[in-house]
């Protein structure tokens, strides 16, 4: 069975939820024979390392297209299309289709595209069955974002802005809704990351979707320990220049930190990974260290007593999540933060929605050893049920031989 991998992401380094992901369908894939990547990116980033030869591809290419929204002018022919979000970067479609065109050769048993813009960009591939992997849900991400309270408007021109920017948004909700609809009609299958976002999906008219849920590598000797170091830390990972991290980090800094503080006043925060400049105004050691990427976030994670994720916006399931419950390091977060996962509160983490009651959980994790401990362990085991990147290949490798059985039946 051979395969075709069309990514709008690169796994190399495997340093971002997207490119674990990414990485961990491919090892699927390759259960089921020969398997080539070819990867639609910005043609802006640099943030690649050659191809890990491990993963036993049999071909890797890349492009680059400029993902720049457009803007005046050009911004009419996305307009004119209500299927199209209007942030969609589509006009190097010719060009992406050109270097697929070369990349390609012989026939091909599967396809999967990972991601909506890639099947946006590189056009319908009729030539064999389609997976499309949503990895997670664009109008989910703006919905909930317009859910998150903020200030008052300062005046009339604010409001105007704010009340323009809301529609603006609504709009983009229902294209990206219409454009996942008729992607799934074209498809084989679509797949999304949990339950929840199957059921969202669903609802929203997407056919025949189906579930790989986020996975991460089982690991031998995990970093989290019971007894918590002095000073406490706390950690906050992941990609710093995503929108949601942002935005969580500024949460986290700005107000639950202070309210941390009152109630274990030595307690410092890391921020950790690739980050924009302007983040390095949350900069404040030792209270705030905003620390960047690092070549290995397991010294980062060996440190580190609790986890947090303090994410008021975004889809998909967080790995960062499971990359903590695979070290067996308490985790605190908001509802939405940890949605899709199947953790209870309590159980496997502690949840807060407000900076005072993620302050608290944090509080909890770090000065009650009964509480941490009970919720590593069951939290761990929740990690090696359901989201071992092992348990999740076969889920792959299983969809990927059910669809094209299913296709030539």
């Amino acid at each position: 069975m051979r395969t075709l991998m069309i990514a709008g992401e690169y796994p190399w380094p495997e340093d971002t939820g997207s490119r674990i992901r990414l990485a961990m369908v491919l090892r699927g894939l390759r259960r089921c024979g020969p398997t080539e990547l070819f990867s639609v990116v910005s043609k802006f980033r640099t943030d690649f390392d050659p191809p890990d030869k491990s993963l036993g591809l049999t071909k890797v290419g890349r492009v680059g297209f400029d993902n720049r929204p457009a803007t005046g002018i050009r911004l009419i022919p996305t307009l004119a299309r209500p299927s199209m979000p209007i942030g969609m970067p589509w006009r190097d479609r010719q060009l992406v289709q050109a270097a697929l065109a070369r990349f390609t050769s012989g026939s091909y048993d599967l396809i999967w595209v990972f991601g909506a813009r890639p099947w946006v960009l590189a056009g319908e591939q009729a030539s064999a069955p389609t997976i499309l992997d949503l990895v997670d849900l664009e109008d989910q991400k703006i919905t909930a974002r317009l859910a998150v309270p903020g200030p008052p408007a300062s005046g009339p021109v604010e409001w105007l802005r704010r009340t323009v920017g809301t529609l603006v948004s609504e709009e983009e909700v229902r294209r990206w809704q219409r454009l996942h609809r008729q992607a799934s009609r074209r498809a084989s299958a679509t797949v999304v990351c949990s339950l929840l976002d199957a059921e969202r999906a669903t609802a929203n008219g997407v056919m025949k979707v189906e579930v790989i849920p986020n996975g991460y590598p089982d690991i031998e000797h995990p970093a989290g320990r019971v007894v918590v170091g002095s000073p406490p830390i706390v950690l906050f990972q992941g990609l710093l220049s995503y929108p949601p991290n942002v935005e969580a980090a500024r949460l986290l800094t700005q107000e639950v930190g202070p309210a941390l503080r009152a109630l274990v006043p030595a307690a410092q925060i890391r921020l950790v990974g690739t980050h924009d400049p302007g983040l390095m105004a949350l900069h404040d050691p030792p209270r705030v260290t905003v620390v960047g990427r690092v070549p290995d976030m397991t010294d980062e994670l060996a440190r580190a007593d609790v986890v947090v994720v303090p994410i008021r916006y975004g889809s998909g399931t967080r790995l960062k999540i499971l990359e903590a419950f695979a070290h067996r390091l308490p985790v605190a977060s908001t509802t939405l933060g940890a949605e899709g996962l199947g953790a209870e509160d309590g159980v496997h983490l502690l949840l807060g929605d407000s900076a005072p009651a993620l302050a608290d959980a944090c509080a909890r994790l770090l000065t009650e050893p009964g509480l941490r401990e009970a919720i590593a362990e069951h939290a761990h085991a929740l990690f090696v049920e359901r989201f071992r990147t092992d348990v999740v290949e076969e889920r792959v490798s299983h969809l990927a031989r059910e669809v094209v059985e299913r296709s030539s039946s």
